[in-house]
């Protein structure tokens, strides 16, 4: 399993849940759940791809983070992938309050971590020539 096919699956699971999985050596956050945390905790959000926003912080900061999601008593949830089964295994959860946070990005056009699209490279090659 991919880990954005992951990452939804979860979400589906727990909505109003943020979901946190481990993917290398941070715990990500994407889509609605990394918009909530972009602005209810200040986290610097990418694209993941055009229209998904991504949070996160590596596991050594985990402590301190979950820390701050208790204090402000929001509902979250961590995640790794069983390498043997390559199944998502919860590894904390607290249940605090829901977030009904909907949008999956906060307008990609003016994201500053935006990759460019061929779209944009192209547009930007007709006005070299002006």
């Amino acid at each position: 399993m991919r880990f954005t096919e992951a990452v939804e699956t979860l979400q589906k699971q727990n909505p109003g849940t943020i979901v946190f999985v481990k993917n290398g050596i941070f715990f990500a956050a994407l889509g609605k759940d990394a918009v909530a945390l972009s602005e209810n905790m200040g986290l610097k959000k990418t694209c993941m791809r055009e229209g998904i926003c991504k949070v996160g912080f590596s596991i050594k900061a985990s402590e301190k983070y979950i820390k701050t999601l208790q204090e402000k008593d929001l509902s979250f949830a961590f995640y790794v992938i069983n390498p043997n089964t390559e199944r998502p295994e919860e590894i904390y959860r607290h249940v605090g309050k829901i977030c009904d946070e909907t949008r999956c990005s906060l307008n990609c056009a003016e994201c500053p971590n935006r990759r460019d699209t061929e779209d944009d490279i192209l547009e930007r090659l007709r006005g070299l020539g002006k």
